[in-house]
C-alpha cells in the first residue's frame, strides 16, 4: 500500500510538471507571434507612409497645364508636392476674382481630384488676392533643378517634399532635405537658382 501510493504520487508530479512546462511553452509561443505580428504591422506601416519618388510621372508643367485646364482664367497661388497616404500628390491653389480654388493631382497617375471652391474675402475679391499671390510661373526651375540646388547646399540627404509659393515680388520653391533625423529647408529663387534662405528643424 506504501509503495503504491508513493509510486502515485510520483505519477501525479511528472504529470503536473508536464503540464506547467506545455503551458510554459504555448505561452512563450503566443507571445513570439504577438510580437512577430507587432513587427510586421510596424513595418508594414513604415512602408506605406514612406512614398517612393521613382513614383513621381508627372511633372510640375504638367500638373499646372491641368489645373489650368481645369479652372482656366484663374492665377495659380501655392503649388505643393508632398506624400499622402504612401503616394506623391500635387495640391495647387488658384484664385480668380471672386473665388479660390483647391486640386489635388496625383503624381504617378496625373488623376486631378477638385478639393475645394470658395468665396473669396470681400478685402480679396476684385483682383487683389491675385494681384498680392499669383506665382510667377515664367522660367521656373524644375524640381530635378530645385532638387539638385538644395541637396548641395544642404551638403547631405534627399529632397522629399517640394512647394512653390510667394513672399514679396518672389517667387520661390521651398524644398525639404531630409539627412538622418533631420530636416533642411531651403527656399530657392524658382527663376534664378538662388539660395535666399536655409534652416535645419530638428
Amino acid at each position: 500500500m506504501i509503495i503504491t501510493t508513493v509510486c502515485l504520487g510520483v505519477i501525479l508530479a511528472g504529470c503536473t510538471s508536464n503540464n506547467k512546462s506545455l503551458e510554459s511553452n504555448e505561452k512563450s509561443q503566443a507571445g513570439s507571434e504577438t510580437l512577430s505580428q507587432s513587427t510586421t504591422n510596424e513595418s508594414s506601416i513604415k512602408t506605406t507612409d514612406k512614398a517612393n519618388l521613382s513614383e513621381i510621372k508627372v511633372t510640375v508643367e504638367e500638373a499646372i497645364k491641368a489645373y489650368e485646364e481645369a479652372y482656366p482664367n484663374t492665377a495659380i497661388t501655392s503649388l505643393d508636392l508632398d506624400t499622402s497616404f504612401g503616394s506623391y500628390y500635387y495640391e495647387i491653389q488658384g484664385v480668380d476674382d471672386s473665388k479660390e480654388y483647391e486640386v489635388k493631382i496625383n503624381a504617378a497617375t496625373a488623376k486631378l481630384t477638385k478639393e475645394r471652391e470658395e468665396t473669396l474675402d470681400r478685402e480679396e475679391q476684385n483682383g487683389v488676392e491675385k494681384e498680392n499671390k499669383a506665382l510667377d510661373l515664367k522660367g521656373l526651375k524644375s524640381l530635378e533643378e530645385a532638387s539638385k540646388i538644395a541637396q548641395e547646399s544642404a551638403g547631405q540627404g534627399e529632397a522629399v517634399e517640394w512647394s512653390l509659393d510667394r513672399e514679396l515680388s518672389i517667387t520661390y520653391w521651398e524644398v525639404k532635405v531630409r539627412s538622418g533625423n533631420d530636416e533642411i529647408s531651403i527656399k530657392i529663387d524658382a527663376q534664378t537658382g538662388e539660395v535666399i534662405e536655409k534652416e535645419i528643424e530638428d
